[in-house]
């Protein structure tokens, strides 16, 4: 009753009128930034790739001429770097947010004004900061020890970052109850030396875990792990564990009463499940292992993130809508080192900016132990990974299983759980299926097909707008070679996921467009494919694979650049730059041309060089600019559509797919069906939207 009415009274606050007055305008604004500014990779927004900014939360002090006091989030440009705690003004935009515990996104859109320095307290913890970050050799192994110490990610890279959320270690960087468990159970050890009485013991720990709230930043997920390791601590000390959950249930209710906005926060969940788990389920533990695990100190360093992890998995699976199978035995493998690295880390980052040597001596004794994390991640990235399409209805099934399993239903559990198993051993069968030769994976709103070579290899037509969904749709389908890599365009809906795709797997060679525009996706991809031989093709190039019966034949560009009158849209001359493909087996012959419009499309079908194929990998997402007489021409059994649901262009256009089904075209669309798999014409496998799907990759 009293957390429905706070929420209530803080959700007015937050639909403040005056704030709301200013949406979609521009003004000026005062206020104070409350957390350290993190790059954010800009999204992909149609053809283009916003540019990457800074994303910080700012505490609105006034806007225009009014005082106000509101929470908000400002986005502003990397050539302005600001610190946490500083007085800011600047020009802004105004949009509605869709983070709910701020009551607008700003977008600056000019130069930002520091009005008020820092405070004391945090400008010597940004020095201690960036001295410990100073220290740190800039390899994947260097930039997990800030994460892990102080929850400072920002030396890691985004392809890093993406395989640790793949196999669910992610957690690991950012700072939990955790940590600060650690933290304070190393310093009750260490001060029992100097220190005797307990109860001085405990207030300065209290006070050291202070100073350390304001190094990893005072932020709510930082204050609701320190509340937690507080009541972990107290129960620690009394040896009651009875007096946790009980204390565990008020400091619940403390932080949702001055915070309500925490009750719909996934990090409350996971902060409140981990704490849990570590009140519960070590001493459990504890009696099942320590037959096995003689050293004590690897046994406690196993206990507490493994405890964390089996309360949070449930929490985990619904976030993130997938879930590894090596999620569990990569948690347990670098359970050990967690210990070590977040104690001599925490020294370290402490000491670096008066005593550099033994900052940097204790950070070459964990860097081992970071590259083992990092060992651990790259190997356990070669395990599947399962999604889910509706990952509420699983978190509920594996609530049922702990269920039965505590009531003792052992029976119904293993029914359920065999159920659950042959599903996922189906659901591998069923797509790509035995067989298939054509695979048009469901990477949203934009392109990417793969053409099966056997053994591992494929031929990859365009890699999407996201290198996750890229990367899980190459592993479903078991790609580890390619000897050929199609770019059709520079527009980022097809060449996005890039990096993804080249990671880890052989790449023979690499067609390019003639056309490098736009500039900055070109220049970014180019990088990306330093060391890999690359070709620009033109109109009458061909390549051929002997060993599968496959041809290839471009289509398009011409050698020679034509103009083209601009239809609406994003890119009429880059989309009439894309490179088409008449491609043939055996058994199948494909069609594919990127975002070709009308005219380029007239020019090709008068070429004489185009016949009729089993499959139309429909040009441009199915919009509405489409020469009909190519459809005439082609002939197809079957049309694949890749296009994202509910994209602000309106593809697929209902008339295209019309012109399609009176053809007799098979019309098959990503949006509605999901990744699809052809063997023939005749077989086509999707991996389905429905809730009971679950898919591997």
């Amino acid at each position: 009753m009293v957390g429905s009415s706070v929420i209530s009274i803080r959700q007015l606050a937050l639909n403040n009128q005056l704030l709301i007055s200013y949406f979609n305008t521009k003004v000026q604004i005062e206020g104070i930034v409350q957390t350290d500014p993190i790059t954010k990779e800009g999204n992909v927004v149609g053809s283009n790739k916003l540019n990457d900014q800074y994303s910080a939360l700012l505490k609105l002090t006034k806007i225009g001429k009014a005082k106000v006091d509101l929470p908000t989030r400002i986005k502003f440009d990397l050539s302005q770097p600001l610190t946490i705690d500083q007085a800011i003004r600047a020009e802004v935009r105004v949009i509605k947010s869709k983070e709910r515990k701020v009551a607008a996104l700003l977008i600056s859109t000019g130069t930002i004004e520091v009005i008020g320095s820092a405070r004391k307290i945090f400008t010597a913890t940004t020095t201690t900061r960036d001295s410990f970050k100073s220290l740190i050799k800039p390899t994947n192994a260097g930039s997990l020890i800030p994460g892990l110490v102080l929850g400072d990610t920002s030396l890691q890279n985004s392809s890093f970052t993406q395989d640790m959320r793949r196999v669910g270690l992610s957690h690991l960087t950012a700072v939990s109850g955790a940590n600060f468990a650690l933290v304070a159970t190393f310093l009750l050890w260490f001060l029992k030396y100097f220190i005797k009485r307990l109860r001085v013991r405990l207030y300065l720990v209290f006070f050291i875990l202070l100073i350390f709230i304001f190094l990893v930043r005072p932020t709510p997920s930082v204050l609701r792990a320190a509340v937690m390791t507080a009541v972990v601590l107290i129960a620690k000390v009394l040896g009651d564990r009875s007096f946790g959950i009980p204390s565990l249930g008020c400091a619940i209710s403390l932080l949702v009463l001055l915070d309500p906005f925490q009750a719909i926060d996934p990090g409350f969940a996971l902060s409140v499940l981990a704490t849990a788990g570590i009140l519960l389920l070590p001493q459990y533990l504890n009696s099942k292992l320590d037959r096995y695990i003689k050293i004590p100190w690897i046994l406690e360093a196993i206990l507490i993130p493994v405890s964390a992890t089996v309360f949070c998995f449930p929490v985990i699976i619904l976030l993130s809508s997938q879930f590894s199978l090596a999620t569990i035995p990569a948690n347990i493998l670098v359970a050990p080192v967690i210990a070590p690295i977040t104690i001599l880390g925490f020294i370290a980052a402490i000491l670096s900016p008066t005593a550099g040597f033994i900052s940097n001596l204790l950070i070459l004794i964990v860097t081992p132990l970071a590259s083992w994390i990092v060992w651990v991640c790259e190997q356990m990235n070669k395990f599947s990974v399962i999604t889910f399409n509706q990952s509420g209805v699983f978190s509920v099934l594996f609530l049922i299983l702990v269920i039965l399993l505590l009531a003792k239903k052992r029976i119904i559990a293993i029914f359920v759980l065999t159920l659950f198993v042959l599903q996922l051993l189906l659901s591998s069968y069923i797509w790509p299926g035995p067989g298939w030769q054509i695979a048009n994976c469901d990477v949203g709103q934009g392109d990417g097909l793969v053409i099966n070579l056997g053994r591992g290899s494929g031929l990859v037509i365009d890699t999407g707008p996201d290198p996750v969904k890229m990367d899980r749709c190459l592993h479903q389908l078991k790609i580890k070679k390619i000897p050929l890599l199609v770019l059709t365009h520079f527009h980022a809906d097809h060449v996005g996921g890039v990096l993804s795709v080249i990671k880890g797997r052989d790449i023979g060679e690499v067609w390019i467009s003639s056309n490098l525009q736009p500039e900055q996706s070109s220049k970014l991809v180019m990088n990306l494919l330093n060391g890999i031989k690359t070709r620009t093709v033109k109109a009458g190039d061909s390549f051929a694979f002997p060993a599968n019966t496959l041809s290839i034949k471009v289509l398009w560009p011409n050698a020679t650049g034509q103009d083209f009158q601009s239809l609406p849209g994003d890119g009429s001359e880059i989309n009439n730059s894309s490179i088409a493909l008449l491609i043939k087996s055996k058994d199948l012959s494909l069609f594919t041309a990127g975002d070709i419009e009308p005219p380029v499309q007239e020019i090709i079908t008068n070429s004489g060089d185009l016949t009729p194929v089993d499959v139309l990998k429909v040009s441009h997402h199915g919009s509405s600019y489409q020469y009909l007489p190519m459809l005439d021409l082609l002939k197809p059994k079957v049309a694949l559509i890749s296009v994202g649901a509910g994209n602000r262009y309106g593809h697929p256009s209902p008339d295209l797919i019309t012109q399609l089904q009176d053809r007799q075209i098979s019309v098959w669309r990503t949006d509605q069906s999901g990744g699809l798999a052809l063997a023939s014409p005749n077989k086509i496998r999707v991996t389905g939207k429905e809730w009971w799907q679950i898919r591997w990759g």
